[in-house]
């Protein structure tokens, strides 16, 4: 018996469960759950509807340059919301379960749907029907092992008026370092000298912000508006010794707003969507170190622009067959200014003075067409041309033109059983922070601004396997080969006296990953409201190191790492418990002068308990890392380039952390 006849009797036997949830499957292959699909978890918001979607792996996004790339695998009312700052999480934790009509689940595409290169999305409809909802929240961490605490909270208001809808936000944000403690650092020479000591460190922040958003009718179409102000802070520190002899600090603040305007109109089978975004940033940090014999700062500012303009048409030649096509200008510019004093002697650094601004210009074209029930195509290209301008330091302009083709086919062999096929070229997004020159003070390396950055190019094959059963429950495997130019890691800046390095492309490469996500009911083994989820990552991938010329990892890439959870809701005490399980990772870096492993212990463990005694209260409590872990950092030091001086020493830093206490509670009105 083959493996799809063994997959499609596993879809067949549905349970009844699903029936009663009036589960929808679309002629499009969109997968509409109702609210009742989700009922018995009493969800308090959107967010926590879409972690429970089957088959689905929530994707926050990515903040880098341009609008196109970065974006979640989530829609809101069929569009993205036109902003860059504001996450996709923090967006649909603000909107209330109960303004939740349906979610649909898109997988393999959707004629008329912009996947935004994705192969699975999530779109959830609103409500429209009158109303407002104002919900407050407060929450508090709780470090057990020195009791420190780090609270936060918000305030958010959604009305709607007729045709128009606004949602206001404001949250006072919490942030922290899991792996903070006590613990010991050891120096080990060659000489067989060993110096150990006493080292503490610690992570803290938090910060404000205000969101709005509005919706609603203008001249035959739909606007939508998104406003984003927000400051927020992050301070941590390392110290060795008892009293402690050797002690490093850093300070970081940021301010950045954001204002976005998505406007749609809809001309019998054309569909005109235009969006602008304006965001500005500005970041400012000092570091501080204090050592026998040795005072040292670094400190700077760096000013952050970006400015988006995007137009697209959608055209419906039939049901079965739709073209969007369109373009996207993006201007970023980055200005920044750096320094370095080491007892009170300036260090000239290089790129510490630097103006960097892109314009890029992309156009595109892509066509959505179902062949048949059970077979859909999506095929296009995009087309990019940017051109980099430096000036400062270094003054020098550098264009670039990309081809993007992309095809995707999904097939559909029964109707809880699909198969995609990917095959697409991407570009990496361009930090415009790696331009500018900075100093990690505790382990005295400089990393060197790169004024000859590209994106690293990415040739992508993907094949995707995924099985819906028992209402709730699916298995997704998805097997991923990247051809990579321009690899992007840690390279000698040239140029340079004394040499140093900084991130930069050192060539090609190629990487390999698994990921199998799995979500499995309890129901039919007598576990009532039960839910295992798993999420299993494999990734190998290889590039010649530019020091030694041997094989290696790209920096920064964790091998494997694993999630698994096991939620069950519990009706009658009108409470939902669960544990969440990560395992360990590992993280390599390969430095002009340096190498470091960074790794944490074989558990993180979560409990949390969540009681909602009607739908107008929550009140969470949770136990986080109550195993606690061991951070674990090792690093060797040459004396010059590692592929051709002696070993200065071998560092290692061992901290214990902390377990914490999480309580939230959240008034709904």
């Amino acid at each position: 018996m083959s493996a799809f006849v063994l997959l499609g009797l596993l879809s067949a036997a549905q349970p009844a469960a699903e029936a009663s949830a009036q589960v929808v499957q679309a002629q499009d292959g969109t997968t509409v759950y109702p609210p009742t699909f989700f009922a018995s978890a009493q969800p308090s918001t959107a967010l926590d509807m879409v972690k429970r979607v089957p088959g689905f792996a929530f994707d926050g996004g990515d903040s880098a340059r341009g609008f196109a790339g970065t974006a979640s695998n989530v829609l809101i009312d069929g569009s993205r919301p036109a902003t860059k700052s504001d996450s996709a999480d923090s967006i649909l934790s603000r909107i209330p379960a109960s303004d939740v009509e349906r979610i649909e689940l898109i997988r393999g595409g959707a004629p008329g749907v912009d996947m935004h290169g994705r192969t699975v999305m999530v779109n959830v409809v609103r409500k429209k029907a009158g109303g407002s909802t104002l919900a407050i929240s407060a929450q508090d961490n709780l470090f057990l092992g020195d009791g420190h605490t780090i609270p936060g909270g918000s305030i958010n208001y959604t009305g709607r008026f007729g045709e128009h809808q606004i949602d206001i936000g404001l949250s006072r944000y919490s942030s922290f370092d899991d792996s903070v403690g006590d613990g010991r650092v050891t120096f080990k020479y060659p000489s067989g000298r060993v110096v150990s000591e006493n080292a503490r460190t610690s992570g803290h922040g938090g910060g404000v912000g205000l969101t709005s958003a509005y919706k609603g009718p203008l001249m035959g179409g739909v606007l939508r508006a998104n406003l984003k102000l927000e400051e927020t802070y992050f301070n941590d520190g390392l110290s060795y010794g008892l009293p402690p002899d050797q002690v490093y600090n850093d300070h970081n603040r940021a301010r950045d707003g954001e204002i976005g305007l998505n406007y749609e109109h809809k001309l019998g089978p054309t569909d005109l969507e235009l969006i602008a975004i304006q965001r500005l940033e500005r970041d400012s940090g000092r570091s501080t170190g204090v050592s026998p014999g040795d005072s040292s700062f670094f400190g700077g500012n760096q000013f952050f622009g970006e400015s988006i303009g995007r137009a697209v048409v959608h055209y419906t030649f039939s049901p079965a067959l739709t073209f969007e096509g369109g373009g996207e200008a993006v201007y970023n510019f980055l200005d920044g200014d750096e320094r370095y004093i080491d007892n009170g002697v300036p260090i000239p650094l290089p790129s510490s003075n630097v103006h960097v601004d892109e314009k890029r210009y992309e156009a595109f074209g892509l066509v959505t067409w179902k062949l048949s029930p059970k077979l859909t195509l999506e095929a296009g290209a995009r087309f990019e041309s940017s051109t980099i301008e430096e000036s400062g330091n270094v003054s020098q302009s550098r264009s670039f033109f990309y081809p993007k083709p992309r095809l995707l086919l999904t097939w559909s062999p029964y109707q809880n059983t699909q198969v995609r096929l990917r095959f697409e070229r991407k570009l990496g997004q361009l930090n415009f922070s790696n331009f500018v020159s900075s100093v990690d003070l505790s382990n005295t390396n400089v990393k060197g601004g790169n004024p000859d950055l590209r994106p690293d190019d990415h040739w992508q094959y993907e094949a995707a396997l995924e099985q819906r059963f028992w209402g709730k429950g699916s298995i997704v495997a998805t097997l991923l080969h990247e051809e990579i130019k321009d690899v992007s890691d840690y390279t000698p800046i040239v140029g340079t006296s004394p040499l140093i390095d900084g991130p930069g492309n050192i060539g090609a490469g190629k990487n390999d990953q698994l990921d199998i996500e799995v979500q499995v009911p309890t129901d039919p083994f007598g576990i009532k409201g039960g839910l295992i989820k798993s999420t299993t990552l494999w990734k190998k991938s290889e590039v010649t190191d530019p020091l030694t010329r041997q094989t290696r990892r790209i920096s920064g890439q964790r091998p494997f790492t694993i999630q698994w959870s096991f939620d069950q809701d519990l009706p009658s005490l009108k409470s939902t418990w669960g544990i969440v399980h990560y395992t360990g990772w590992r993280e390599y870096y390969f430095r002009l002068r340096q190498t470091k492993t960074r790794h944490i212990g074989n558990q993180f463990v979560i409990l949390y308990w969540e009681y909602k005694p009607n739908p107008n209260w929550l009140v969470r409590v949770e136990g986080d890392n109550i195993i606690p872990f061991k951070f674990w950092q090792h690093q060797t030091f040459w004396n010059g380039p590692r592929n051709t001086a002696p070993v200065a020493f071998d560092y290692d830093l061992t901290i214990q952390s902390q377990p914490r206490l999480f309580v939230k509670i959240k008034r709904t009105f």
